[in-house]
């Protein structure tokens, strides 16, 4: 007998958050490292059902916005951390969790 459930979900489809594009919405379904980066990943509040954005993804680190905070990941972790797109997406939204930090920093 099979210790864990699997649930799948064809519309669910989890991808890299690597692969997500600037702007765009996600929420956290897995992260498939070690126990110490799941640890630290969970530290640093990213774990499954947490919503972020990516406000930049520019090919060698990710810089996701996370309830009021940025966060920069590598490229490795990034590769790591499985997410599914949100319905949430600041590309059209007018607050935008990254804008808004970067404008309150200039003022």
């Amino acid at each position: 007998m099979s210790e864990g459930v699997a649930v799948h979900s064809p519309t669910l489809q989890a991808q890299s958050l690597a692969t997500f594009e600037a702007g765009q919405g996600a929420i956290i379904m897995a992260v498939t490292g070690g126990r110490r980066l799941q640890e630290r990943m969970v530290a640093l509040g990213l774990f499954p059902g947490q919503r972020v954005t990516v406000c930049q993804n520019n090919g060698s680190s990710l810089v996701v916005s996370l309830n009021g905070s940025r966060l920069v990941l590598g490229r490795g972790v990034s590769y790591k951390i499985l997410a599914t797109p949100s319905r949430s997406d600041c590309r059209q939204a007018e607050i935008c969790p990254c804008r808004a930090e970067a404008s309150d920093k200039l003022t």
